[in-house]
């Protein structure tokens, strides 16, 4: 296989048109067409189809997506250790993080490799636990940073964090009068909360049927941003992570309180992707990403 190919047909994807991979490439749209048509015959079906924006990977396309991705990353890792620079990690690593953790773990991150790793880049993928653990099981992303809202280990993962779950609302709000509030306090209260299927609000139900706790959530939101202007602007309470909390809504607008009796609490898990063997590249960005959360 050509990977002269391969490499046409990631960066048409990540660029999402010939035109713009071109341009990125420095060569001919010509060029990367032929390129792509001849690994389309080689693979035996279409890799992208248009749209009004430019073109998108086709469902063929983007099941090979991450092996290609893998592929040029092992052939990037070959060529450098060829080269005799094999100690210092080549290529990129697509890193798969959830929302409450992108900030500040991805630019204290990206200020460690572009100091230390210059010949390393990144890609940051941001979802909710269930589709970033989707990810890292398929190949789609080769690290991943992920949340559990259970005890008990995670097969092919590493604990590197354990918070308080607590209780967000507007300042003033009547359920957050304490420090520590029993999870009953929940009973009717407006809530908003990540877009189901989701694991903290999947534990929060079955915590509220043993408790009989009628819990309310009145909007579904898929990023944290959104939740906390939810909460800002329309008066509505959620449940946050104490870091996320202490560094995200710490202003006057804003009241938490702990959730007790029984305790709510975050694990978050930290996993390199097992469908072929770790390159350099995605070990370095695995330690890196585990000594930021662990705070070292």
């Amino acid at each position: 296989m050509d990977l002269k190919g391969v490499r046409a047909f990631c960066s048409v994807a990540e660029g999402g048109g010939f035109s713009r991979a071109a341009a990125a490439q420095g060569v001919a749209q010509s060029v990367l067409s032929r390129q792509v048509s001849a690994l389309e015959q080689e693979l035996g079906g279409r890799l992208f189809h248009r749209t009004g924006r430019g073109v998108k990977p086709t469902e063929f396309g983007e099941a090979l997506l991450p092996r290609a991705r893998a592929l040029l990353a092992e052939a990037d890792q070959l060529a450098a250790e060829a080269r005799g620079e094999g100690a210092s990690p080549v290529g990129s690593v697509d890193l798969g993080i959830v929302p409450g953790w992108a900030q500040p773990l991805v630019s204290v991150l990206t200020a460690r490799v572009l100091a230390d790793y210059p010949r390393l880049r990144l890609r940051v993928h941001e979802a909710y636990s269930g589709q970033i653990e989707a990810w890292i099981a398929t190949g789609r992303v080769e690290v991943a940073v992920f949340n559990r809202y259970r005890r008990g280990a995670v097969r092919g993962a590493e604990q590197v964090s354990r918070c308080d779950m607590m209780l967000v609302g507007p300042k003033g709000h009547p359920a957050l009068k304490r420090r520590d509030v029993p999870f009953r306090s929940l009973d009717g209260v407006a809530l908003c909360g990540p877009v189901r299927p989701n694991g903290l609000t999947t534990v929060m139900s079955e915590v509220a049927a043993r408790h009989d706790v009628a819990l309310n959530f009145v909007l579904e939101g898929s990023s944290s941003a959104i939740l906390r202007e939810a909460v800002l602007r329309c008066g509505l309470c959620t449940v946050f992570p104490r870091p996320f909390v202490e560094r995200e809504m710490a202003g006057p607008g804003f009241a938490a309180s702990r959730i007790v009796k029984p305790s709510l609490e975050q694990a978050t898990w930290l996993a390199v992707g097992t469908q072929r063997p770790a390159t350099l590249a995605a070990r370095t960005v695995a330690r890196l990403v585990r000594e930021i959360l662990k705070g070292r």
